[in-house]
């Protein structure tokens, strides 16, 4: 769920002048971020992966030639989640390192900026069955966000589902679906997020399928299923390309638990969306 990430959410707002306490200099230019994120959706959408590492290595250059640290950390973070999502684990594991090496240079010790970052890099860990390294990550933005949650409740909820999906594979069922709910609870207050509440529904279903295995009952799913089905069925939700990703990695579970002709639809849905794109 916490795909897509914008610029704003992880970067700290541009100052005219460096900070001499910190010992950094003006940068000569600055990275055009917002641009770089649309064209990494788009290319990303079109699952043209090997341009979009391309581009991506690129602005890395670009902003260590204009000294442009924070247009760097940006560019970063995007990586950490390229790299997650196309299972490269040691350049992933790399960018996470790079990324987190800036927080004390930036000053994003104990900002929104670098709790996003750490959640960003415990994702890739989580990706990764990197668990014991994940959880602590998870556990320092957390602080960093409750103490922060006003008009960060979308990034919170995000921490949330992701950290309950480490404790999952870990066993600890409880404090996991407790931070489902706590996801729900906050994404219920945010628009545009019925996407991100049908992923958590689904996730859910973790927990029955870890606790029970082969002996769950089909029936004990139904309902998980079916809130997942009302938000991915939602008027307000747009057909796009954030959809077609939503939506494919959906399909699998409920083929798993049989519902085959949803599954169809849901695939029909991507088709539609792709041929568009």
């Amino acid at each position: 769920m916490s795909d897509p990430l914008r610029p704003e959410e992880y970067v700290e707002p541009n100052c005219v002048l460096c900070d001499p306490a910190l010992g950094r200099k003006a940068p000569a230019e600055r990275i055009p971020q917002q641009r770089i994120s649309a064209r990494l959706d788009e290319l990303m959408g079109k699952k043209e992966f090997a341009e979009a590492e391309v581009m991506l290595k690129n602005w890395v250059n670009e902003a260590e030639a204009y000294n442009d640290r924070q247009g760097l950390f940006f560019v970063l973070n995007e990586m950490m989640g390229y790299y997650r999502k196309t299972g490269k684990k040691a350049e992933g594991y790399a960018a996470v390192e790079r990324a987190l090496g800036m927080l004390t240079e930036l000053g994003y010790t104990d900002t929104v900026s670098g709790a996003t970052a750490l959640t960003n890099a415990a994702t890739v860990y989580t990706s990764f069955e990197d668990y014991e390294s994940a959880l602590p990550l998870f556990r320092r933005a957390r602080e960093i966000y409750e103490t922060n949650a006003q008009d960060n409740e979308y990034k919170l909820a995000g921490l949330y589902n992701n950290m309950a999906t480490s404790l999952t594979a870990r066993g600890e069922y409880e404090e996991a679906d407790a931070l489902y709910e706590k996801a729900l609870a906050l994404l219920e207050k945010v628009e545009n997020s019925e996407l991100e509440m049908a992923m958590i529904w689904l996730n859910r279903l973790d927990i029955l399928l870890s606790r029970e295995g082969d002996s769950l009952d089909e029936k004990k799913a139904d309902p998980c299923l079916e809130m997942a089905k009302k938000y991915l069925d939602s008027e307000k939700v747009e057909r796009n390309s954030y959809y077609s990703f939503m939506a494919d990695k959906c399909v699998g579970v409920y083929d798993y638990f049989g519902w085959f002709l949803y599954a169809q639809e849901l695939r029909e849905r991507i088709r539609e969306i792709d041929e568009r794109a």
